[in-house]
């Protein structure tokens, strides 16, 4: 089969995907045209591909994730992540932003998904910080663009996805981003007491010492099991007492009490709309995970990794180069695709090009997430910033200034360090678990 029409295959997916339709029926739809066009005498490889998929065991970690994230974030434990660490730094100028910023991020991380940090965090954090006088704007894109980093963040969807399309260890995946993440909360800590520099910010009262420390000590205790639930996860794992699935179970199991009995936020209601939208995104998941299988057993017959390293070899055979390009790609699939959708697409077609690059799978799945994760919020498309701006009740001109800020000097930065810094992501893996 002729580049061209792999190219015109590849049109079809993207142009389907920005006109809306629903993602599983673009990846089915790439498929079936490369099956028309190409010389296959039957579609059973195509749909036995798929099946071979779908009965992985891995796969049902991610809506277990969803669902005890669900309980949790309807359980209460989103108002009490942001009174902790407005507790721990709010009463500094501009500490409110890092509240956010930290708050996001454990939430993001107990929820596995960056919409739900955006719509648990922000109607309780936008107000708090206008109401101190910081621009709605700027709340909102901080909100945003803080809520990306549970895709860094274990436990992470888009990590055991990863590691379920090209065989690596979720273990290993859950600990490469860690580092990138850590040092994304600290740009973007950093950038918020600059650009909040001219902002008339509104403090709360002092208090000594001892009563601050009371309140830290106090907020704790009630975040305390929100908090311990993501350590009981990765403790379940590397200590070697369940593998991620069985984790993701127990986690379901921990979140029920907590937020029924403990924390009793949860309702019989609540429950069963946690229970129906995590059905639903298993569902969709499922029916994506089955076309873009098939899609990509089409694309490996069709040999496209190897011509996309052809045609990457031809620009330069500079690999600094060559990562430049894998990662412009890589954000370009991130701007027009969600998290999933970009996993399910980018992963098994790059990963043998910078596997012959020798690069490291763990590091190009910390790549993946981080780059995935920046186009999230990257204009023109952005979707997290819209979400944001229909939480925040803003739009996306008012968001845009600080947004290019993190983006540019935070996103970009931790892009650049885990692409040509090898050890950024795989120290973690290297010492807990000697890959």
């Amino acid at each position: 089969m002729g580049p061209e029409l792999l190219i015109l295959d590849a049109v079809i997916l993207v142009v389907f995907l920005v006109l809306g339709v629903p993602a599983p029926l673009c990846f089915g739809a790439a498929a079936f045209f490369i099956f028309l066009v190409g010389d296959y005498p039957t579609t059973n490889f195509l749909v036995s591909s798929g099946f071979s998929k779908l009965s992985s065991i891995i796969l049902l970690a991610i809506p277990l994730y969803v669902f005890a994230g669900g309980v949790m974030t309807h359980g209460g434990i989103a108002i009490r992540l942001v009174d902790l660490a407005e507790s721990m730094i709010g009463r500094v100028r501009g500490g409110l932003g890092v509240a956010v910023v930290i708050s996001t991020a454990v939430f993001g991380a107990i929820s596995g998904m960056a919409t739900a940090a955006v719509a648990a965090i922000g109607p309780i954090m936008i107000p708090k910080m206008v109401a101190r006088g910081y621009d709605r704007g700027y709340a909102t894109a901080l909100v945003s663009c803080s809520a990306v980093l549970a895709l860094l963040i274990p436990p992470s969807s888009s990590m055991i996805l990863y590691g379920w399309v090209t065989g690596t260890s979720i273990a290993a995946m859950f600990l490469a981003p860690i580092l990138p993440a850590l040092i994304l909360v600290s740009l973007f800590s950093i950038l918020n007491f600059i650009l909040t520099r001219n902002m008339k910010l509104h403090q709360p009262e002092p208090v000594t010492f001892g009563e601050g420390m009371f309140d830290v000590w106090t907020k704790t205790k009630r975040a305390g099991f929100g908090l311990a639930m993501p350590l009981i996860i990765l403790g379940c794992i590397y200590g070697g007492i369940t593998t991620p699935t069985e984790a993701a179970a127990i986690a379901v199991i921990y979140a029920l009490p907590v937020g029924f009995l403990i924390y009793r936020d949860l309702t019989f209601k609540s429950f069963a709309d946690i229970a129906w939208k995590s059905g639903q995104i298993a569902a969709v998941m499922m029916i994506m995970v089955f076309f873009s299988s098939m899609l990509a057993r089409v694309w490996t017959m069709e040999n496209v990794p190897q011509q996309v390293l052809e045609t990457l070899l031809s620009v330069s055979d500079n690999p600094v180069v060559l990562f430049l390009l894998v990662n412009l790609f890589l954000l370009i699939i991130g701007m027009f695709l969600d998290d999933v959708s970009g996993v399910l697409l980018a992963s098994p077609m790059l990963l043998p090009v910078v596997k012959e690059l020798g690069m490291d799978p763990i590091q190009f799945g910390a790549i993946v997430g981080v780059n995935l994760g920046m186009g999230l919020i990257t204009p023109p498309t952005a979707p997290i910033l819209y979400f944001g701006g229909l939480i925040g009740k803003t739009t996306l001109p008012k968001m845009i200034k600080p947004t290019l800020a993190f983006i540019f000097f935070a996103y970009l930065p931790v892009v650049l360090l885990t692409t040509f810094v090898p050890e950024l992501s795989l120290f973690l893996p290297e010492l807990l678990l000697g890959n």
